[in-house]
């Protein structure tokens, strides 16, 4: 178990590292506009993904171990093919300047999307190790691409970075082929009754989920839209690497996330999820606080010495955005909370009403200000995703604005908690 854990972590780490690569070589090689351009292209893949896999998500994870290999993928691959045939249609009448490249869209977001069933399945097997590496495997094969672009000198252009992309999930769908073989040459057809049954099982499972991270996702990239039809890419690529610093913070919130679900997913004591819930957020907010006030203070000379000059003023994105950030990395601890009590309808609820300021401050803010409009639309999102999730843990656990002050019994609290092996409270 503590290897699985480890490998996962690493994995988790490597690729952020091959992220924040691939954004260094396209800003020095492409600049500001090219950036803007994969911003888009990028947000483009991972939201026919979400849609892609309404039903063939995460709850894959819990049905793959319960039922045939057949009976969740011929589900899962209909709606695939569904949905992208739709998205199709609705892209088709959206602005050129925002989708960029649709034929190779969606080859990508139909390798992509079998690629996620795969890895949810291994996932469900316990083949941890399997999925993590059927994970990485399209970002190593991209950054190794974009590598051997740069240094022969023909990495100039946004369709460059397609490519590495194409090549990347079409050797993570081989592989995933591979790991699933002896399943795929035992594919066999469901009866159209079975096949109803189970569609309709993966849809109620994984529906509201997945709606709920669409709202959130949107939620934090609606504001690309807008800076590409009214500002350009050029701006977008600037505010892109603004966003991609901030959202490093995150990494810290959901690492905390992983251990509090784990811990309260084997707990009965309520007390004992409020008091760890509490501390995890004390915890996220410290640790978040100083890694934005960080971020904030580097010189404008120093990202422009990473990224390239035409991203002078990053700092000032990241300062602009830094309390958004702060809080949407705090929510993550009662979003956490939420799940292990089986309830995913707050935090769907919370990032819906989020989305609806976003597109309502958006089109206001954007048009007029820029970069600065989209920095206020985001904060103020997430200020209203934040305290409706606060709001909620409060009512649900008897909480108040006291319990979360930070006091010097904190650090030798978390010790306890995090450190502890066995709690009475625990399941047997």
């Amino acid at each position: 178990m503590i290897k699985k854990i480890l490998y996962t972590i690493f994995t988790k780490f490597l690729s952020s590292g091959i992220g924040f690569l691939t954004i260094i070589l396209v800003s020095q090689f492409l600049g500001a506009e090219g950036k803007g351009e994969q911003s888009i292209f990028l947000f483009n893949i991972f939201l026919i993904l979400l849609f892609a896999t309404l039903i063939g998500n995460t709850t894959l994870i819990y049905l793959a171990p319960r039922h045939k290999f057949s009976d969740l993928f011929f589900p899962s691959l209909a709606w695939i093919i569904g949905s992208l045939a739709l998205l199709f249609g609705v892209f088709y009448l959206m602005p050129d300047i925002i989708i960029i490249f649709p034929f190779e869209l969606f080859i990508i977001g139909l390798m992509a999307s079998v690629t996620e069933v795969n890895t949810y399945v291994l996932i469900g097997r316990q083949e941890v190790r399997k999925a993590n590496d059927l994970k990485i495997i399209w970002q190593l094969a991209s950054i190794s691409f974009l590598g051997v672009m740069a240094i022969v000198g023909d990495f100039n252009s946004t369709y460059d970075y397609v490519l590495s992309i194409i090549l990347g999930y079409f050797l993570s769908l081989i592989y995933g082929f591979y790991l699933l073989r002896k399943d795929y040459f035992a594919l066999k057809m469901p009866s159209w009754d079975r096949f109803l049954e189970m569609f309709r099982l993966l849809f109620r499972l994984g529906a509201i989920k997945q709606i709920g991270n669409i709202a959130q996702t949107l939620n934090a990239r609606l504001s690309f839209y807008l800076l590409s039809i009214y500002s350009g890419n050029k701006v977008l690529g600037v505010f892109s690497n603004g966003i991609s610093i901030s959202e490093a913070v995150l990494m810290l919130g959901t690492s905390l996330a992983l251990v509090q679900y784990s811990k309260l997913s084997n707990v009965e004591d309520e007390k004992y999820s409020k008091r760890l819930s509490i501390q995890m957020t004390k915890v996220n907010l410290v640790f978040s606080f100083l890694a934005l006030l960080s971020f904030s203070i580097l010189p404008s000379s120093f990202y422009a010495f990473v990224f390239g000059k035409e991203f002078m003023g990053i700092n000032h994105i990241v300062q602009l955005l830094a309390l958004g950030y702060l809080l949407i990395s705090i929510t993550t601890t009662f979003t956490q909370y939420f799940a292990s009590k089986g309830n995913f309808t707050i935090s769907s609820f919370a990032a819906l009403f989020g989305l609806i300021s976003t597109a309502g401050l958006g089109f206001w803010l954007v048009p007029i200000y820029g970069i600065i409009g989209a920095a206020i639309t985001m904060t103020i999102s997430y200020s209203i995703t934040f305290s409706i999730e606060y709001y909620y843990f409060c009512k649900w656990t008897e909480s108040s604005f006291r319990d979360f002050l930070i006091n010097r019994a904190d650090v030798k609290e978390i010790k306890f908690l995090l450190g502890k092996k066995k709690n009475i409270s625990e399941k047997k």
